[in-house]
């Protein structure tokens, strides 16, 4: 006998085919508005550092052209050496508090070094009295270094030739090669060649490691007078590593007179910055295998979300033609087929449709060891222990109670009660039924471990996977603490 359907089975399968490619179109615009808004916030935090950059070599650029201070000699409280050829002066000591200060102020850790010709460490020498009016402000640039997790280094680099550096460790590395020709180097040129402005150089791997450095610098003038040059580095892997996961390539900055964007660069976007000379870019490394990786796994739920609603339209459609009873599978969605308590879905489903207006626990158990129980027994066995849980789990709740499977030896209580003591007591008792006839069902029996989080009636706004997130936490510290034992 030939059936009259309401639809045709090409648009049962044909029209929700529509919906869903409606639907993955729109996920993957909204992934790639995610995508571009947060690359634009990556971009707007590197400038941000930069502009925070340019505060500081501001600040150092005006303290060494208005405050020098010809104070005590420099060995008075100075540390000087002559290592190959090279004067090298520190701190006696590493903190630093004012003259006449008590010692419960807090002291400031300083770091930073000297390092010139070997005549710098002549006391006679007209390098030495210059580096004596500029020691003063040594102590800012080692504050300054300190100041921003980016920066690598500040230095001030005296025309004289010889370098204040913060920490000490880049100066430690300069070698008297490179400190004869570090005025024909081209970021000393650049930044001679705009007086008036900032400088941005870089990225450049440092001479003494293969870190990729991005320096702002300003010459400095004292009256006129041309004194030298000041720099702070930036890390620029570090500034360039992004915290966000959900970009799968990288950033990268390049100085546009000196090297072109890769092929695959994308939101190619060009840093300008108030008072500094820049011929600087960022851009978005696209790699195309890394990202429809990444949005498969962040939108996995999207995606699921347009296969279920795919899937569920056929099912509607099926339904209106071969009349099926939709209870039962609303009900099959929400059961665990094992053990026939609610599943996740389930559990979510009649969170949303109850009013928490009482206190009420949320616990979650797991069977210790149940992964030995498998390999020991096998899997059948395993089958019965996650049975004989439930039913134990069922037959000592209350009626009014919910209980779920969330897969695997996970089982999550939902309990109402009027007073904490009792809740504890209640839960409890539950534990003690499941061990008790443990041995019952595997020789020697098992434990299991719990996490609670009881939510009191003004706390009931929070969200189920915040509550559930709680209880677990505990469930994990229950664990660490040697297991079987429930955690409040």
């Amino acid at each position: 006998m030939k059936v009259n359907r309401h639809f045709s089975l090409t648009f049962v399968f044909g029209f929700p085919a529509v919906i869903a490619a409606m639907l993955l179109g729109l996920i993957g615009k909204n992934h790639f508005d995610a995508v571009e808004k947060d690359i634009s916030s990556e971009f707007n935090r590197i400038e941000d550092v930069f502009k925070g950059t340019t505060k500081v070599v501001t600040a150092l650029d005006y303290s060494f052209s208005n405050y020098y201070k010809s104070g005590n000699p420099l060995f008075l409280d100075h540390n000087k050496q002559v290592v190959d050829g090279l004067c090298r002066i520190w701190p006696i000591d590493s903190l630093l508090l004012a003259d006449g200060k008590t010692t419960d102020i807090p002291s400031v850790d300083i770091d930073y070094m000297l390092v010139g010709e070997e005549y710098l460490c002549t006391e006679t020498s007209g390098t030495y009295k210059s580096a004596s009016e500029k020691i003063a402000l040594a102590p800012i640039l080692s504050f300054l270094s300190q100041l921003d997790e980016f920066h690598n280094g500040v230095h001030f680099i005296d025309k004289r030739g010889y370098v204040i550096s913060s920490p000490e460790d880049f100066a430690k590395g300069l070698g008297k090669e490179l400190l004869s020709t570090i005025k024909s180097r081209p970021y000393w040129q650049r930044t001679a060649n705009n007086p008036d402005l900032l400088t941005l150089s870089g990225p450049a791997y440092r001479f003494d490691s293969l870190d990729r450095i991005i320096s702002m610098t300003i010459p400095v003038f004292h009256q006129g007078v041309h004194q030298g040059m000041l720099s702070v580095d930036i890390d620029a892997d570090r500034l360039l590593a992004s915290s966000n996961e959900h970009l799968a390539s990288r950033i990268d900055i390049i100085d546009t007179t000196l090297a072109n964007p890769i092929d695959t660069a994308t939101f190619y976007h060009e840093i300008k910055l108030e008072g500094v000379a820049s011929h600087h870019a960022m851009y978005y490394e696209l790699d195309l295998a890394n990202e429809v990786e990444h949005f498969f796994v962040y939108e996995k739920d999207s995606l699921i979300v347009a296969i279920i609603v795919y899937l569920f339209s056929v099912t509607i459609f099926f339904y209106v033609n071969s009349n099926i009873e939709r209870g039962y599978f609303k009900e099959l969605a929400a059961k665990d087929p094992m053990t026939g308590l609610l599943n996740r879905r389930g559990l979510e489903a009649f969170w949303r449709s109850v009013e928490h207006d009482q206190l009420f626990a949320l616990t979650v158990f797991d069977i210790d060891d149940f992964k030995s129980i498998n390999d020991t027994h096998g899997h059948d066995k395993g089958d019965d222990v996650i049975r004989y849980m439930s039913r134990q789990i069922s037959n000592s709740v209350r009626s009014s109670d919910v209980a779920a499977r969330f897969g695997g030896e996970e089982f999550v209580i939902y309990m109402k009660g009027d007073d904490r003591e009792t809740l504890i007591r209640t839960l409890e008792r539950v534990k003690n039924a499941v061990c008790a006839n443990s041995a019952d069902i595997v020789p020697n029996g098992f434990t299991v471990s719990g996490g609670v989080c009881i939510v009191e009636t003004e706390q009931n706004k929070l969200n189920f996977e915040e509550i559930f997130k709680y209880a677990d936490e505990k469930l994990y510290v229950a664990k660490t603490m040697g297991k079987n034992r429930i955690v409040f």
